[in-house]
């Protein structure tokens, strides 16, 4: 009977913590947005500098202000004509804005067909690319196959790399999916004891740790 109780008591943790994670998704997705904007603003304006590619820069620009203004079909429209995931500077940059835009839109396996086509792209630097896998496996954190999942994240956890905190979360919700509570504990206190980390990725994981307390 005692077993039984431990069973159910289990449970209902991983039940707590998984809900959790998932309040805490969005925020992720907000951490590797901001760095991937960042990241695409310094190579679009490299990409644009060197090659001069005026007419590219102007339709890119036309259709982040299509976005702006709520047009979103002149937006995709044009960013589809323009996108180019196998290329770098505007077109790799359009490729990831449609990519964002299909997902928003519903079509989260087009999506994610294209970043991973970026992720496979060297020309547009190690950033981009790890910001295509990150967002490649976020959308496909409830649904994927957990073990790829855990292979493409694993480099990415290292110290040092730009998106170890997410990369952490991330593999801990994984862990999380497939009821692997001690495995998650252990994510979550690397992350927390991180001083390197960012501050808000550290109070989530700390908050992770005590629902997985119960």
């Amino acid at each position: 009977m005692a077993d039984v109780f431990k069973e159910v008591d289990e449970d209902l943790r991983r039940d707590k913590a998984a809900k959790v994670g998932k309040k805490y998704a969005p925020l992720i997705i907000g951490v590797v947005s901001a760095v991937l904007l960042t990241v695409a603003g310094v190579q679009g304006w490299r990409a644009y500098d060197l090659d001069q590619r005026g007419q590219l820069s102007d339709q890119f620009a036309a259709a982040l202000d299509a976005v702006a203004k709520g047009d979103t079909a002149t937006a995709q429209e044009t960013l589809r004509d323009l996108s180019d995931p196998a290329a770098g500077g505007y077109k790799g940059l359009a490729a990831f804005e449609d990519a964002r835009l299909r997902a928003k839109s519903g079509d989260v396996a087009g999506a994610i067909e294209i970043w991973d086509r970026l992720a496979a792209t060297s020309s547009l630097g190690e950033g981009l690319q790890t910001a295509a896998v990150m967002l490649s496996v976020l959308n496909q954190i409830d649904t994927g196959d957990e073990q790829s999942l855990r292979q493409r994240l694993e480099p990415l956890t290292a110290e040092g790399q730009a998106y170890r905190a997410a990369a952490l979360e991330l593999s801990a919700l994984l862990a999380l999916r497939q009821g692997e509570q001690e495995v998650a504990r252990t994510l979550y206190g690397t992350l927390a004891d991180d001083r390197n980390a960012p501050a808000g990725a550290r109070a989530r994981a700390t908050q992770m740790l005590a629902a997985l307390k119960g």
